[in-house]
């Protein structure tokens, strides 16, 4: 019965999530949040703070540009939110594809 019930609505998301895996990771990163004390959490924020440093030492950054709701920032702190914001968008891009795995996984081993 839920199987057909399945088959015949489409599920409605929304946006970013444009699918059931776009779910999952959303629903995962809520709950699971980066910033738990983490030997991997805390050599991450070690290497954030080592390019923070080093690009705050370049010529150049202390100048000012538009964030994202019309404010001044320094250029190295627009450069750090660009390059997080790359970060995040591997991290999903991983996950999803780990997800995908362990799917093929699960569905090999029921085989």
């Amino acid at each position: 019965m839920l199987e057909e019930y399945l088959k015949k609505t489409e599920p409605e998301y929304y946006p970013p999530v444009e699918n059931l895996l776009d779910l999952i990771y959303e629903h995962y990163t809520e709950n699971n949040p980066v910033e738990k004390n983490t030997v991997a959490g805390k050599v991450a924020k070690e290497k954030e703070k080592e390019l923070e440093e080093w690009m705050r030492g370049l010529d150049g950054m202390d100048r000012l540009v538009d964030d994202y709701v019309g404010d001044k920032i320094p250029l190295w702190e627009k450069i750090m939110d660009q390059q997080g914001t790359v970060c995040c968008a591997w991290e999903k891009t991983a996950f999803e594809e780990g997800m995908k795995v362990g799917i093929r996984l699960m569905m090999e081993a029921m085989t």
